[in-house]
């Protein structure tokens, strides 16, 4: 069965300056330490009957003021597998500054770009400028990935709003639109008003980011229940399940994950058809990805 993950990161600590993964900076996640070490993608470890067939490399702080070097460095792994890379793009500088970043970024054909708007989302997230950004980036055919919770009704009406005004721009969300138990009813409604648009698909992972720290235990239930919401109002070919590794190893392995992941979804009465369009056919699409995809 096979795996193509449209969303973990990779990293070499001596390379980059991720100054996120720093003990003093934020996030103050219990046992950051597990996160203090290189990951290749050679850690990405499965067993029959999962085959890794593919990747999507987000982009992990390598150095936000110079975000293409990232691309360069990931282009010196020589990966074998068929992979993307999705390159950070700081969409809170002056409108000049973003656009020239984005065209450092074009010789590496990046599959899209990223701005964590989870924080600042009321800033960056509805800022005027992101518009002109997004036209930019439905012109070069690039994903813009969109993390920030579908919790708060107006991030949903700015989603359908770059979606409608930029049909060519792909958006992706991130780790299922940060929900939470604490505001599921609310992201529900949220997650129900995006269906009609065919340009957002939506990415299945982030569990871990609930109770981060590597005692954290994984809660199938509560995975299940957004499951099951999701797949009860979205097409099959617009979602895709995700790992975020090496966070997800808070939780178990990476095995692990994927096994929960079919455990879950074939006990929720899922197909072997549907599943392998979950865990790699949406994933292709979406990113592009192919055989011959790898720089």
């Amino acid at each position: 069965m096979e795996i193509v993950d449209p969303h973990l990161h990779l990293w070499q600590l001596s390379a980059g300056q991720y100054q996120w993964l720093t003990s003093e900076k934020p996030r103050h996640w219990p046992d950051k330490a597990l996160l203090q070490q290189d990951y290749s993608a050679e850690k990405l470890e499965l067993m029959p009957p999962f085959r890794l067939a593919g990747l999507v490399h987000i982009e992990a702080g390598f150095d936000n003021r110079a975000p293409e070097r990232e691309l360069a460095w990931l282009a010196k792994q020589h990966l074998t597998l068929p992979h993307k890379a999705v390159a950070f793009l700081d969409c809170s500088l002056a409108l000049p500054q973003v656009l020239a970043n984005l065209q450092s970024l074009l010789p590496y054909q990046p599959a899209g770009v990223r701005h964590i708007f989870e924080g600042d989302d009321e800033r960056w997230l509805h800022a005027p400028q992101l518009e002109q950004i997004a036209g930019a980036l439905a012109e070069y055919k690039m994903v813009l990935e969109v993390q920030c919770s579908l919790a708060k009704a107006k991030n949903v009406v700015r989603i359908q709003q770059l979606a409608q005004q930029f049909p060519e721009l792909k958006l992706v969300l991130n780790h299922a639109g940060l929900v939470k138990p604490d505001n599921f009813s609310q992201w529900q409604t949220g997650m129900r008003q995006l269906v009609p648009l065919p340009n957002v698909a939506m990415k299945l992972s982030g569990w871990e980011l609930l109770n981060a720290g590597r005692y954290s235990q994984a809660d199938p239930a509560w995975q299940q229940q957004v499951l099951a919401a999701v797949l009860s109002e979205w097409p099959a070919e617009r979602l895709m399940l995700a790992s975020n590794f090496p966070l997800c190893l808070w939780q178990g392995s990476y095995q692990q994950l994927w096994q929960r992941y079919y455990q879950l979804l074939t006990n929720m009465g899922l197909s072997r058809t549907g599943w392998q369009q979950l865990s790699a056919g949406a994933a292709r699409a979406w990113y592009g990805l192919n055989d011959n995809s790898v720089f």
